[in-house]
């Protein structure tokens, strides 16, 4: 128990350090991302009104405007190996986008949001990506093309960001909720306390390059006791906006709702989330530090430069100290 505690000491101790030294550079980022996801979410609104089924596409690429910036966040931090696939780094996010309700908390009319469900025209917009997508490597005159690669994902994206909101919100999924609102608090406390923060590492490992079939590895390197601390601190950090917002209302205090809390409550929401999703970046990336080995402060321990292999993790997955391997 000891031991956990001074890990998770140095664990929080790392991700201070890492938000004292980059933070300049990790806010903007942030705010960049969100500023990216509010405009994807008005061109959708304005494409809305032209065609359904455009409102629909533009919206689909509301996450992973946000995404891009939180890949760049974590690679600022950390050592990184090549450049991650993007939309394998998508899959865990859009788990976390949902979860979290979109990071939502902006001035956008909820009337006027594109609510994806599964219609004819969201339905439309996703039969056609995937098509699309499968088609275009038996179309060699377009696929051969050095523009393809970045159709391609983005084909990837849309279907598979579309996919995910129209799960999330389709009646069936919302008939399934009713149903199980017995015991409903069981499947939301798994999914926020174990299903999200695993997600997030997820994130931060694959932000980095780390190959998927790697990541249990991190995990068994770190030990589970201070997996599990790291996944209650995220836990945590998330309730930060709320903690927030309720801290704004009763400092600004009692207000007319319309005239007052309804144009703010969109501004604050959206600062709000952007400060717990900087808190959160910084959080996992000390985490995935620690467990690729690259956590400063081990007497012995070889740097990237006696990385022969450039893996970080030493030989067959094991740690590298004063030449010799650490057995796991």
């Amino acid at each position: 128990m000891q031991q956990t505690a001074a890990d998770v000491l140095q664990l929080v101790r790392s991700a201070g350090a890492k938000l004292a030294e980059h933070w300049p550079t990790l806010l903007a980022l942030t705010f960049a991302g969100f500023t990216a996801k509010l405009a994807t979410v008005k061109l959708a609104v304005l494409a809305s009104g032209i065609a359904w089924a455009a409102g629909v596409f533009v919206h689909a690429f509301a996450p992973a405007a946000l995404l891009a910036t939180i890949l760049l966040m974590f690679r600022k931090m950390l050592p990184s190996r090549s450049w991650p696939t993007f939309t394998v780094v998508l899959v865990p996010f859009l788990l976390i986008y949902i979860s979290t309700n979109h990071f939502d908390g902006y001035s956008v009319n909820p009337a006027l949001e594109p609510q994806v469900t599964m219609d004819v025209a969201a339905a439309s917009v996703l039969i056609g990506a995937i098509l699309l997508r499968w088609l275009m490597p038996l179309w060699a005159a377009v696929n051969d093309q050095p523009w393809a690669a970045y159709v391609r994902m983005g084909l990837d994206i849309c279907w598979m960001s579309l996919l995910a909101l129209t799960i999330a919100t389709h009646p069936l999924s919302r008939l399934i909720a009713d149903l199980a609102e017995p015991v409903s608090w069981v499947f939301s406390t798994a999914l926020m306390v174990i299903i999200v923060p695993v997600a997030w590492l997820a994130v931060g490992a694959l932000a980095t390059g780390v190959n998927p079939l790697e990541t249990p590895d991190l995990v068994r390197r770190v030990g589970l006791p201070l997996t599990l601390a790291t996944s209650l601190l995220i836990v945590v950090v998330q309730l930060i906006p709320l903690l927030l917002w309720q801290i704004e209302r009763l400092i600004l205090g009692a207000r007319d709702p319309e005239t007052f809390w309804l144009p703010l409550s969109g501004i604050f929401g959206a600062v709000n989330s952007a400060i717990g999703v900087f808190l959160l970046v910084c959080l996992v990336a000390a985490f995935v530090e620690r467990s690729s080995g690259g956590q400063p402060g081990i007497g012995g321990q070889r740097g990237g430069a006696h990385d022969a292999d450039g893996d970080g993790f030493g030989f067959g997955g094991r740690d590298e100290q004063d030449g010799h391997l650490i057995g796991v």
